[in-house]
C-alpha cells in the first residue's frame, strides 16, 4: 500500500491546495445558500411572482381619508403596509357605490398584484369580477366574501361597543344613551349596535338605547340633527358610528354639553371636552392575517373575524380592535367606575364575556 509521506515538499504543497479547495467550496457553499434565502425572502416577502419588483397594492374605498374615522383608519393602515412590508400602494377615496366595479377592473386591468377594497358594499362586486383576475388577490374590509383569491376581514367590532354601552350606562344621568349609525344595511353596524346595546343592559337592565340611522355617511348635518334630537329624548350619551357625518354627532353633542362616543379612530381630538373615548381599529395590525398568507405563498380564501385586543399593535393578541385612553377624562371618572371598566375589557379578552 502507498503511504503518503506528509514530510514530502510535493505533498506538503497538495495537501495545502486541497484545505484552500476545501475552504473555498464551503465560502461558496454558505454565498450561494443566502443568495438563495434572499431570493426566496424576496419573492415571499415583498416582491411579486411576475415582475420581480415590489408588491403593488391598491388600497380603495368608497370612504374619505380626511374623515377623522372609518377614511382615516383606512390611510393609515396603507402607511402601515408601506413601512412594513415595503410594498407600493396606491391610494384611492371617495369611489362612487355604482363605480365600484368599473373602479377594480381598471385597477386589476392594471396588474396590481393586491387590490384592497375598504367598505362592506365591495365584496359582491369583487366576487363577481375575482375569476377574471386569477392573478389578482383580493381583500375586502370590512367584508363577508371568499373564494380562492378572496379574502375577508370582519371585525368583531362588538366587543369594543358592548364597553362603550357599557360606560354609558355607568355615566349617563337620564340612563338613556344613544346611538346614530350611518346604514342600517350593513352587518358590521347593526353588530356595533347590538354590542352597544347589550353592555348598557348588562349595566342597568333599566337603560334606554335609542337607535338612528342617517341612510348618509358624508353629510354633518344630518349627523347633527340625529344627535340634537336623542339628546332631547334624554340621551347624555352619543355614539355614533357614521364617518364623516358623525361629526355632526359630536358637534351636537358638544353644543348641548353632554358627552360622545368616537369610533374607529380616536376622535378625542375632535372636541377633547366631549368625546369621553373611543374604540379603534389598528392600523398597524389590520392585514397582517391576510399579508402573512401572501408572504407565505398560500393565499387562500378567509374570513377572519379578529376582535379585541388590550393595547394597540399588541404582539401576543390577535385582536384588532382596541380601547382609547381618557385622556382629559382621567381625573373626571371615580376610579371604581374606571375598575370596573378595566375588568370589563380583560372578561372580554378572557372570553368571560362572549359579544354574540
Amino acid at each position: 500500500m502507498y503511504m503518503v509521506n506528509y514530510d514530502r515538499p510535493i505533498d506538503s504543497i497538495l495537501r495545502k491546495f486541497l484545505i484552500h479547495v476545501v475552504i473555498t467550496i464551503s465560502i461558496i457553499s454558505v454565498i450561494g445558500l443566502y443568495l438563495l434565502f434572499d431570493y426566496a425572502e424576496g419573492q415571499i416577502s415583498n416582491k411579486s411572482p411576475e415582475t420581480g419588483k415590489a408588491l403593488q397594492v391598491a388600497y380603495l374605498t368608497d370612504g374619505l381619508f380626511s374623515d377623522a374615522g372609518w377614511g382615516a383608519f383606512g390611510y393609515n393602515a396603507g402607511q402601515e403596509i408601506i413601512s412594513k412590508y415595503g410594498y407600493d400602494v396606491k391610494f384611492l377615496d371617495n369611489v362612487s357605490i355604482p363605480n365600484i366595479e368599473k373602479t377594480v377592473r381598471t385597477y386589476a386591468d392594471k396588474k396590481y398584484d393586491v387590490i384592497i377594497a375598504q367598505g362592506y358594499e365591495w365584496g359582491d362586486p369583487i366576487l363577481k369580477l375575482s375569476n377574471d383576475y386569477p392573478n389578482t388577490k383580493f381583500i375586502v374590509f370590512t367584508g363577508l366574501v371568499k373564494s380562492k383569491n378572496v379574502a375577508s376581514i370582519f371585525p368583531r367590532q362588538q366587543d369594543a361597543a358592548y364597553l362603550l354601552g357599557a360606560l354609558g350606562s355607568m355615566l349617563s344621568k337620564n340612563h338613556t344613551i344613544g346611538f346614530i349609525g350611518g346604514d342600517q344595511k350593513y352587518p358590521n353596524l347593526k353588530n356595533i349596535y347590538e354590542g352597544y346595546k347589550q353592555g348598557a343592559l348588562y349595566i342597568n337592565p333599566k337603560s334606554k338605547v335609542l337607535e338612528r340611522y342617517l341612510g348618509d355617511w358624508d353629510n354633518q348635518t344630518k349627523g347633527r340633527s340625529a344627535g340634537l334630537s336623542q339628546i332631547e329624548q334624554g340621551a347624555d350619551f352619543l355614539l355614533h358610528v357614521a364617518d364623516n357625518a358623525g361629526q355632526g354627532v359630536i358637534q351636537a353633542a358638544k353644543e348641548k354639553g353632554v358627552y360622545a362616543f368616537g369610533a374607529v379612530s380616536d376622535q378625542n381630538k375632535l372636541a377633547p371636552d366631549t368625546v369621553v373615548i373611543s374604540f379603534i381599529l389598528d392600523p398597524a395590525k389590520a392585514y397582517d392575517s391576510v399579508f402573512d398568507m401572501i408572504r407565505m405563498n398560500n393565499f387562500t380564501g378567509t374570513i377572519f373575524t379578529p376582535g379585541l385586543e388590550s393595547t394597540r399593535n399588541s404582539t401576543n393578541e390577535d385582536g384588532i380592535v382596541y380601547i382609547a385612553p381618557f385622556h382629559g377624562f382621567q381625573d373626571k371618572i371615580s376610579p371604581d367606575i374606571q375598575d370596573r371598566f378595566s375588568q370589563l375589557i380583560r372578561d372580554i379578552l378572557n372570553r368571560k364575556i362572549v359579544v354574540p
